[in-house]
């Protein structure tokens, strides 16, 4: 019994997306790549932004876009490369780790989460307000029934 309830309290890795009333909790390996996608304001194009878990923190690590300009508006002032239609520009070591990041969804709706395994379209899911999206390490039962897998 003690070696069951060792096993149901083990952290596990999770990501979290909250606007206060509903969680979406979805696994997030230490290692693994997460996606954030959403429609640029400014210049109308798809922006793609790779962010890395460093501990219990979410970094961004490089963005990509079909339009050089929507890069440009990070001021990285970095050197962007393009390949394949796309503009991609590496985050400088300044761009530092977030224990949060706060996420405004808007009326277009076309923002994403994502990794290799699942997928969430944030305006379906929690409508038109602002969510908190965070790295965090949950008990596995009590990520298991909030639905992470």
């Amino acid at each position: 019994m003690t070696t069951a309830g060792v096993a149901l309290a083990t952290p596990v890795p999770v990501l979290t997306v909250s606007d206060g009333t509903t969680e979406f909790v979805r696994s997030l390996g230490r290692a693994e790549p997460l996606q954030y996608s959403y429609r640029q304001s400014i210049y109308q194009v798809t922006v793609l932004e790779e962010l890395a878990r460093e501990g219990n923190e979410l970094r961004v690590q490089r963005v990509h876009s079909s339009d050089i300009r929507s890069l440009e508006y990070f001021g990285w002032n970095g050197e962007p490369a393009q390949s394949n239609g796309l503009w991609t520009e590496d985050s400088p070591p300044s761009v530092r780790a977030d224990s949060e990041l706060v996420i405004r969804i808007t009326p277009a709706g076309e923002q994403t989460l994502s990794t290799s395994r699942w997928r969430v379209v944030l305006k379906p899911q929690f409508g038109e307000t602002v969510v908190r999206v965070r790295a965090q390490d949950r008990p596995w039962l009590l990520a298991f029934l909030a639905g992470a897998r």
